[in-house]
């Protein structure tokens, strides 16, 4: 007999490979500019004890949009239950939540760690206008202030492809301003997101066919509309 509770694949994670982390809810879990901010210190300070480096993020009213590098699988996957717990109904709690708030577990997606992850550091922090929320550029809640020289985020680590950028940090903040208009990072954030919800790898073939060895399964975009059926001879 058919099992109709099919197993659900272990999440998906590579150690010391950027990761796209998506967090959703069907309600506002943000809403005062102390809700996001207390969730970022959390984020902050959770990060440095779990060893997962914070490469980009989007903060929005009922969503979290993360660029992540972990060290372990544990380690994000212990700074995702702790931001969890400290997320209550409308707020975020320092006493930690009472009420679980998210859509089910969070999502991943890995990316290749290159010119892919400026791409997709660029569409998280085009997801304020991408869903509709407010003008990416005006969106106080995201890292594009910081890479675009406007506030700097110390807990951030700019990545080796940032780096390449140029030589001084105004080289950089501007050629990385430059990059996200050039590279329609609205057109390119559903890409980035579809990736995660299905826990997919983003980057080269190469890249997709290293992580699919490392997790033994496949990853790379499937082909729409229904498989296509020999024909008898």
């Amino acid at each position: 007999m058919h099992n109709a509770c099919m197993a659900r694949h272990p999440r998906l994670c590579i150690p010391m490979v950027p990761h796209l982390v998506l967090q959703r809810s069907r309600h506002a879990v943000f809403s005062a500019a102390d809700d996001y901010g207390n969730y970022l210190e959390r984020l902050a300070n959770a990060a440095s004890r779990r060893a997962v480096a914070i490469h980009a993020y989007a903060i929005l009213p009922t969503a979290v949009y993360l660029l992540l590098t972990p060290e372990t699988c544990a380690g994000l996957s212990s700074l995702m239950q702790e931001l969890a717990r400290c997320t209550s109904r409308g707020h975020v709690s320092r006493a930690g939540a009472a009420e679980a708030v998210w859509d089910g577990r969070f999502r991943t997606a890995l990316v290749q760690p290159d010119a892919w992850l400026l791409r997709a550091s660029c569409a998280v922090e085009s997801a304020p206008a991408a869903e509709n929320v407010a003008s990416s550029a005006d969106w106080p809640w995201s890292s594009l202030s910081h890479h675009a020289g406007r506030l700097h985020r110390h807990w951030l680590r700019d990545a080796a492809a940032w780096w390449a950028l140029g030589n001084t940090p105004y080289a950089r903040e501007a050629a990385y301003r430059a990059l996200f208009e050039a590279s329609d990072a609205a057109a390119q954030w559903p890409l980035f997101k579809a990736a995660a919800l299905a826990g997919r790898a983003v980057g080269d073939a190469d890249f997709i066919a290293r992580c699919e060895a490392d997790v033994g399964r496949k990853l790379g975009a499937r082909p729409r509309g229904r498989p296509r059926q020999s024909v008898p001879n």
